[in-house]
């Protein structure tokens, strides 16, 4: 039965450890896989067989219910404002009568107006604690804030349980604000996609749901509106606003055969763009779902503090017994002192600070990357990038060189120059390869009429073959030739700076093209500065020996590996992690369909939007929305930025707690100063993620 992806929003969810207990509860549902819940986007995201999909929605809007009455289980996003007046209103109501208990002089009015006041701040606090209690769910904060305060109405400390319960509403409400901060960069993502685009029939143009466009169609994009799917500009000439996609304010100027991104806006001008793929696979669409999905694969970090969580806060409430009990029976101590202190202890321990600060840090990062044109599949990779890497493995063309290879020549053996012409775009005008797309650009699509080929079939790493007029035509590497019968009669120079596509007809060799590629201009920088991090640098290619070690001796590369074979790639990726276990971890940047198992089998596998094949993309963790290596360097700063931030608000949310608890427990701290350092953790914890923003 096939499964298909259901996508809920838990709308109202504020209780980050209400969050972990609701995933892992329907985590173990029989008919879902892949459970995954995003705090900071309230999104719950699974796998269900199609049939069971109603189900599956009950289910988890009754777990949620259980877990958290206030949770409303929404199968679309609906948009909360910034701040929720109606909390707002009776926050202040609930603080007017917290200060009227303050001001009267009359015990029994200032009694009842501070229990007002509390109730007000707290009663979902209380409501969620009385239906835990019930059902036997305790350990979160809402039991943690309820004993707490009740201990302290039991003392007969009502000013300090009503602050309790107003600062922490108070709390609640900045945290609220801080989170919905960071998902707006989620919502304008989601503003990106397009309405609509002006679909040409004939000589009319229709507008449609960029859905239906397919590839082949040839869409109108007129000034100031979007390119509705990834394409290849037919006519027309236009600068293009590509900052939404790839995060550069630059502008671009595109023509005829230029390849546009789905989202860049038309600045002037009009351009009529052949639709190179679905609007589901464009380069628009990928962004939002790789950014929205990202956090269901967890950093380490992340995975240990839900595991942290989970044992620190039952001990805690164990330590505060302790404290509540022993003391006085042990001692001959008041019970009213260690309730007291116990109540402290309990209030300060909340973890919240810890689990939403965490994953809102790894979050905020892979939002900040994302409109920096980098995307990122999941937080482990941020972790990843964040700590030692021992080695960067690098495909050549199209990843250091530019991979828009020049015609150089093009020499036909024993036909004219017309006929080699017609069976080699003839082919070649039927591929994807980088090659093919170079010689069709410098030799010219349009140039010829071309014969209808039969039999298509693509060597990942070594060529093409197809039935051209009747007759077998191979075209690739001399190998390639070699290995099918055909006797190649090669005897002009060869040049290690030089690319050469063979071809043959019918399995006599025909002729041959040599192309030309170039360097990157940011290739040498990026390559010093990976280096300045420890990392050794490999070179990974296809191609001849002669011209893979001339390009490396132009660069700071450690080892070379050349005539490569995808498979091949694979084995000396494997042996390059196996010997620099200890060094570090292995990342591998490419391209090209035959680049795919090595980004696989890596750490971390880095491509290219623009020029990268699909399944490329696919296999990597890592694209990068333009071909700038100089955004790997970026890469790993923003990474590592973003570990520092979590480690100081590990260090900060557990400094503050257990110097409180230790002051708590001597009588130094009251309950305000608890709450008050609870609300301060939790917030400076926040606001410190949110500075990954503003990297």
């Amino acid at each position: 039965m096939a499964k298909v992806n259901v996508e809920l929003i838990l709308e109202n969810l504020s209780c980050a450890h209400c969050a972990q207990k609701i995933e892992e509860k329907v985590a173990k549902l029989p008919f879902a896989e892949s459970v995954s819940l995003n705090f900071v986007t309230k999104k719950l995201s699974a796998k269900v067989e199609q049939k069971s999909y109603s189900a599956f929605v009950e289910a988890v809007k009754r777990i949620a219910d259980e877990i958290d009455p206030g949770v409303s289980v929404l199968e679309a996003p609906k948009e909360k404002p910034m701040l929720n007046r109606g909390e707002i209103l009776l926050v202040v109501i609930s603080a007017a009568f917290f200060g009227a208990g303050l001001l009267t002089r009359k015990e029994g009015f200032a009694l009842i107006f501070f229990l007002v006041s509390y109730l007000l701040s707290g009663k979902n606090v209380i409501l969620s604690f009385f239906k835990n209690l019930r059902k036997l769910q305790v350990f979160d904060e809402n039991f943690l804030m309820t004993v707490a305060t009740l201990s302290a109405i039991f003392l007969k400390e009502y000013p300090e349980a009503a602050s309790v319960m107003l600062l922490y509403k108070i709390g609640q409400i900045l945290e609220d604000v801080a989170l919905n901060k960071s998902r707006k960069t989620i919502q304008a993502l989601k503003h990106l996609e397009i309405d609509y685009a002006n679909l040409k029939i004939g000589n009319s143009i229709r507008k449609v749901n960029p859905k239906d466009v397919v590839p082949g169609d040839i869409v109108v994009v007129k000034p100031g509106e979007r390119v509705p799917v990834d394409g290849t500009v037919v006519s027309g000439k236009s600068f293009l606003d590509t900052s939404a996609i790839t995060g550069e304010s630059k502008l671009f100027a595109a023509g005829p055969n230029d390849k546009v991104l789905a989202g860049t806006v038309v600045v002037d001008g009009f351009l009529e763009i052949r639709a190179q793929s679905f609007y589901k696979d464009s380069s628009l669409h990928r962004i939002i779902e790789i950014v929205e999905n990202a956090s269901a694969n967890k950093s380490k970090m992340e995975r240990f503090i839900t595991r942290f969580a989970k044992v620190y806060t039952p001990a805690v409430v164990a330590l505060a017994t302790a404290f509540a009990i022993l003391p006085p029976l042990l001692f001959d101590q008041p019970f009213k002192l260690w309730i007291y202190r116990a109540a402290i202890f309990l209030i300060i321990s909340c973890p919240c600070s810890l689990v939403i600060s965490v994953p809102l840090s790894y979050f905020a990062s892979i939002s900040k990357l994302s409109s920096k044109g980098i995307l990122v599949k999941g937080s482990q990779f941020i972790d990843i990038l964040a700590s030692k890497i021992g080695s960067f493995l690098f495909d050549k063309t199209g990843t250091i060189t530019n991979g828009v290879l020049s015609v150089e020549k093009i020499v036909p053996v024993g036909i004219s120059q017309q006929e080699f012409l017609k069976i080699l775009i003839s082919i070649e005008s039927l591929s994807n390869h980088p090659i093919a797309k170079s010689i069709l650009k410098g030799i010219g699509e349009n140039s010829l009429s071309l014969s209808s080929v039969q039999e298509l079939k693509e060597h990942p790493g070594r060529g093409i073959e197809g039935i051209v007029d009747g007759k077998k035509v191979l075209i690739g590497t001399k190998e390639f030739l070699q290995e099918n019968g055909v006797e190649i009669d090669h005897s002009s120079e060869v040049s290690p700076e030089l690319s050469y596509i063979f071809v043959s007809s019918d399995g006599k060799f025909c002729g041959y093209v040599a192309l030309r590629d170039s360097l990157k201009d940011d290739v040498k920088k990026v390559l010093n500065d990976l280096k300045s991090f420890g990392a050794k640098i490999y070179l990974l290619t296809g191609d001849k020996k002669e011209a893979a070690e001339k390009i490396a001796k132009r660069l700071t590369i450690d080892g070379v590996f050349s005539e490569l074979l995808p498979e091949e790639k694979v084995r000396v990726a494997e042996k390059i992690k196996l010997e620099n276990k200890e060094q570090g971890y292995v990342v591998f940047v490419g391209d090209g369909t035959n680049d795919s198992p090595a980004l696989s089998v890596c750490d971390v596998g880095i491509s290219f939007a623009g020029s990268a094949s699909y399944l490329a993309t696919v296999a990597a963790d890592i694209v990068l929305l333009d071909e700038k290596l100089s955004k790997i360097v970026d890469l790993i700063k923003d990474s590592r930025f973003t570990r520092k931030i979590v480690i100081q608000n590990i260090v900060l949310s557990l400094g503050i707690k257990f110097a409180v608890m230790f002051l708590g427990v001597l009588g130094v701290a009251n309950l305000w100063e608890a709450v008050v350092a609870d609300t301060g953790a939790m917030l400076l914890a926040v606001l410190n993620s949110l500075r990954v923003l503003k990297k």
